[in-house]
């Protein structure tokens, strides 16, 4: 079990999401970090069981099974506040688990050379 171990999720579509819901499974705090306004790109598909989609009031199963057991928080990780904010949170983590690539987002790649001893860094 990984009940004492803290893991921030910057991700989105569906593997890493998918990794840190079984991390969530068996006991591990996961914190998603999202876009406030639009979220996860997985929020904007139309997959329902119930409804006519998550758009129209529709329960997104997709989503729902990706983000199973983690805490979410709308960042904007295109201003600085937010990269801050982000900073923050990584500073009080075990785990860093992200799959947005340096190129696009300046605060993951500012998280990848962090000061902070508990982070490790692992690419495939």
């Amino acid at each position: 079990m990984l009940k004492d171990v803290k893991i921030l999720e910057l991700a989105h579509r569906v593997a890493t999401p998918s990794a840190c819901a079984m991390l969530a499974y068996i006991r591990a705090k996961v914190v998603k970090v999202e876009h406030p306004e639009t979220g996860d790109a997985v929020r904007s598909l139309n997959v329902s069981t119930r409804g006519t989609g998550a758009h129209t009031g529709g329960l997104n199963t997709v989503l729902e099974q990706l983000n199973r057991g983690k805490q979410s928080m709308g960042i904007n990780l295109e201003v600085t506040e937010g990269q801050e904010t982000v900073r923050s949170l990584a500073a009080t983590v075990d785990v860093l688990v992200t799959n947005l690539t340096p190129r696009r987002h300046s605060a993951t790649a500012s998280l990848t050379k962090t000061s902070s001893p508990s982070i490790r860094k692992s690419s495939t």
